[in-house]
């Protein structure tokens, strides 16, 4: 389902409806889609549903959309490093491609990206492709690779429709909280549409649990098939009590866990090496008005449309997350709501 950043719209319109036929309460607004059981206060869980891609700028020439939604949306120019755009020449060409409307989802046509130049528009990279035919300016292209699966193993553009899939799992299997699913996050921005709900819905927590995957280089991450916690990312430092208590559940559960923060520390990596996520942009964001823990799956080849993980780490999150939700529910992660209509 197409769902490039800065151009969610009509998976948001899909998903709403999805969820309606679970018999779910369904809001969307400004950049969220709200979905709530019977009893919303209960817990909040959050993901994103946006992805990367290429966006037209007409004449035959494309961008990527992360970069071009930052500069245009929000005028940041922020100059991505050499490393940072060569690695994006690098996971993008050769790879089947297709435009879609934006409102619609109709596919508008398909191509291949046959090269990518990482310096040649304002050291942004700028992307030809064969095939595709005239674009008009804003249209947005997506990965045309379906997911596949063999061996135990999934491999597809995953991030992060695994975690909106695991969020529908719960719902069909009587989770009666709130989710939250955000456009933007690839672009750093999904934390303020969390901020703007929680501020106009009178939502008191510190106990989010913000779903998504995460990277990794080594393969055996994938055989144990760990639940990734933090007790921080780059930006800010979480709920410590939550995150200790999301440990202490894997430990009663024999569900193997990982502390990606203490894992990357341990190594000898900096702060600015434990990355950048959601919660943390929206802790630092909001001065910790709100807090929460993540959960996270392991992957390989991160935002690609190869993005690999494994039947047990999926196993292993699906377990946690309907423990803690559904079968013993944590009373820790009540989210008080003053005025529900407000």
């Amino acid at each position: 389902m197409p769902c490039v950043v800065g151009h969610e719209q009509f998976f948001t319109r899909f998903l709403k409806e999805d969820f309606k036929q679970l018999g779910l309460s369904v809001y969307e607004s400004d950049g969220i889609l709200e979905v709530n059981g019977k009893a919303p206060t209960n817990a909040i869980i959050c993901a994103h549903i946006d992805r990367h891609g290429l966006i037209s700028l007409g004449d035959d020439e494309y961008v990527y959309a992360a970069q071009y939604m930052r500069e245009i949306k929000y005028g940041e120019n922020n100059k991505s490093s050499r490393i940072q755009v060569e690695a994006i020449a690098k996971r993008f060409e050769g790879e089947k491609v297709y435009a879609y409307h934006p409102n619609s989802g109709a596919v508008l046509s398909q191509g291949i990206i046959e090269a990518c130049y990482p310096h040649m528009m304002n050291n942004d990279a700028l992307f030809y492709l064969e095939g595709i035919g005239r674009l008009e300016q804003n249209i947005p292209l997506a990965y045309s690779r379906q997911a596949t699966y063999e061996g135990g193993v999934l491999k597809g553009q995953i991030d992060n429709v695994i975690s909106i899939a695991a969020i529908y799992a719960l719902f069909a299997a009587g989770y009666q909280g709130t989710a939250l699913l955000t456009c933007e996050e690839e672009i750093g921005k999904s934390w303020v549409h969390i901020a703007k709900y929680l501020d106009r819905s009178r939502r008191e927590t510190q106990s989010l649990l913000v779903l998504d995957t995460s990277p990794y280089a080594d393969e055996s991450i994938l055989k144990q098939g760990p639940i990734i916690l933090r007790n921080r990312d780059k930006s800010e430092i979480f709920n410590a009590a939550l995150v200790q208590i999301l440990k202490d559940r894997c430990d009663a559960l024999d569900i193997p866990y990982q502390v990606k923060d203490e894992y990357l520390l341990a190594q000898g990596k900096d702060i600015d090496a434990l990355g950048s996520t959601e919660l943390g942009r929206l802790i630092e964001g909001t001065d910790g008005t709100w807090s929460g823990a993540t959960i996270q799956i392991p992957t390989l080849m991160y935002h690609t449309s190869n993005e690999t993980t494994s039947t047990r780490a999926i196993e292993n999150y699906f377990s946690l997350l309907k423990n803690i939700l559904i079968e013993e529910p944590m009373d820790s992660l009540h989210a008080g709501r003053e005025s529900y209509d407000a």
